[in-house]
């Protein structure tokens, strides 16, 4: 598919699909939240998109496997070798995993003898392409700070040796909607963006799956040509994205010209975002660096070749959300100024990111 034919059906794609496309186009980590009776099946519905629509490796990690480092470096391995290397993993990254597996092989411990016997245990999985966590703002502090090691350093440790992530990785924390995110607060600013998965957006390649599971190969009601799977396998076909496409997507996004008026308008977007009443932080400097990197990845999605006002509205609203910390009466800023606690507590009681952000966007004049 070119950029053209995806243009052409980019509204084809569901809305986790999408997320799941910018995230791989920015090379970047995505927050996935939904009302908690929908983890499940949000977590369901990204297994394959991931696998078909976009041909990596995976793996669903439950809450309990959050618990210890382990654990969870024990579940994110794949010692298959389904779908192999990227074909877009540099040398540079071969010859360095290479080099790295050849001194621990070569180090005896236990003399000359024994060397090759250590060599042949050598531990050889390697990390899934994406790891998909429920419930991830539970996960132990310990994991947490591992998960931030794999995302900074691409790399994990076990017991016996140390497992590179692979050169396309994405960690697809899934969150409910009713408890509030208690990421590591590094880890935190470190996710890319978030997305909200709504009940009502719907689980299209679940309903796909049970609807061709469910039929009967015996049952003479389909034909081979009309069956469910394969409807669905050209349904698939039709929305299948290449490395290629994400390449292209990623250099357009890069290449997009922002003037420096909308460039002023994304700097005011910030400057009242820390200064916004009921905000007590989150604004970080990288935040702002991946607030711009958005606002340019968006524009390919919407066949332009520069920013404009809504696009770095859009960005806002998925930069923001899960980085902003909404201040307690004591710590909201008007009190220093003669609020008492009683109005702060009004005011902060029904504030969330989302309105703050809102409330921002529409203070900011926009440029025409």
């Amino acid at each position: 598919m070119d950029i053209q034919g995806f243009l052409d059906h980019v509204n084809d794609l569901s809305d986790l699909e999408l997320a799941v496309l910018l995230s791989l186009v920015a090379q970047h980590h995505c927050l996935i939240k939904t009302p908690d009776v929908h983890l499940d099946d949000v977590a369901s519905e990204l297994a394959p998109i991931v696998t078909d629509i976009f041909s990596l490796s995976y793996i669903i990690i439950n809450q309990d496997s959050l618990q210890s480092v382990d654990s969870f470096v024990s579940a994110i391995l794949d010692d298959t070798s389904e779908f192999g290397e990227t074909p877009d993993q540099s040398d540079n990254d071969i010859e360095n995993g290479g080099a790295l597996r050849s001194r621990i092989a070569g180090v005896d411990f236990r003399g000359a003898t024994s060397a090759h016997n250590g060599l042949s245990k050598l531990d050889s999985r390697k990390v899934v392409n994406v790891v998909i966590a429920k419930n991830f703002d539970r996960a132990h502090e310990d994991v947490q700070i591992q998960a931030l090691e794999l995302i900074r350093r691409r790399r994990i440790f076990s017991r016996t040796t140390v497992h590179t992530a692979p050169k396309v990785f994405l960690l697809l924390p899934v969150v409910s909607t009713s408890s509030h995110v208690r990421l590591n607060k590094h880890l935190n600013d470190r996710i890319f963006m978030s997305h909200q998965h709504r009940p009502e957006d719907g689980f299209p390649n679940l309903e796909e799956l049970d609807e061709a599971n469910n039929v009967d190969d015996n049952n003479s009601t389909y034909s081979y040509s009309t069956s469910p799977s394969i409807r669905r396998q050209k349904a698939v076909a039709s929305r299948r994205i290449t490395p290629k496409l994400i390449i292209e997507l990623r250099a357009q996004g890069q290449a997009a010209t922002i003037t420096p008026e909308i460039r002023r308008y994304l700097q005011d977007v910030v400057a009242f975002l820390r200064m916004e009443r009921g905000i007590d932080g989150g604004v970080t400097p990288y935040a702002t660096t991946l607030f711009l990197a958005l606002a340019k990845y968006l524009a390919p999605f919407h066949g332009l070749d520069y920013v404009t006002p809504s696009l770095v509205g859009l960005a806002a609203r998925k930069i923001y959300p899960h980085r902003l910390v909404i201040a307690t009466p004591g710590r909201e800023r008007s009190t220093l100024y003669g609020t008492d606690l009683a109005t702060a507590r009004e005011l902060l009681e029904d504030l969330d990111p989302e309105k703050a952000i809102q409330n921002v966007l529409d203070t900011v004049e926009c440029p025409t």
